[in-house]
């Protein structure tokens, strides 16, 4: 370990409910600790990492949890997903007065629901619903009324999706034929990708 590297800490989203965190303490912090609150004051100090969330630019505190000074890694189990989360590294001294020694990065956990997003829409192209798209009408029919909404005429400009189409096990006959359909209908291009 370097003299003069920092003390960093780490967090990992796992899942929606469980994020993970590792961090790598410097001697120079340790010594710079003892130089501030006295000697050994590292050694009878114990480690706290705090969890926080953000919402609308002001940070939360969620929990704390006491950890083992021989650890350089937890597992946080959180109540919901779908925030934004950062946990602080610090020691708890004698006094419950605490110093900071890492703030984390900044991650956002998934969501546990089904996206609001109405704008994107999915059709099975398997072999089993093949009957089923026999038409360009039919895939109409099957997403309803709501056009995309990158095919919306009103906005300034329009921004189409990339599509990426890998030949293969996945591209048949029946996706080719429905795809240069698409093709044709909607005005679009197509290149090879290198």
């Amino acid at each position: 370990m370097v003299e003069n590297e920092k003390s960093t800490i780490v967090l990992i989203v796992q899942g929606t409910y469980r994020l993970f965190c590792y961090f790598n303490i410097s001697p120079r912090t340790a010594k710079e600790f003892d130089d501030i609150y006295g000697e050994s004051s590292w050694k009878s100090s114990k480690f706290i990492i705090k969890v926080y969330s953000v919402e609308n630019g002001t940070s939360k505190e969620l929990k704390s949890i006491s950890i083992e000074n021989l650890t350089n890694g937890c597992y946080i189990d959180m109540d919901r997903g779908d925030q934004d989360v950062f946990v602080e590294l610090k020691r708890k001294l004698d006094d419950n007065k605490f110093e900071t020694i890492a703030v984390s990065n900044t991650v956002n956990t998934p969501r546990n629901y089904e996206s609001a997003d109405t704008g994107l829409y999915f059709v099975n192209v398997s072999e089993s619903f093949q009957s089923n798209l026999s038409t360009a009408n039919n895939i109409d029919n099957n997403r309803g009324t709501k056009p995309y909404p990158f095919m919306n005429k009103e906005k300034e400009y329009i921004k189409y999706p990339k599509i990426t189409i890998v030949s293969g096990y996945y591209q048949n006959d029946f996706f080719t034929e429905h795809f240069e359909k698409l093709k044709s209908k909607c005005d679009i291009s197509s290149s090879k990708v290198r």
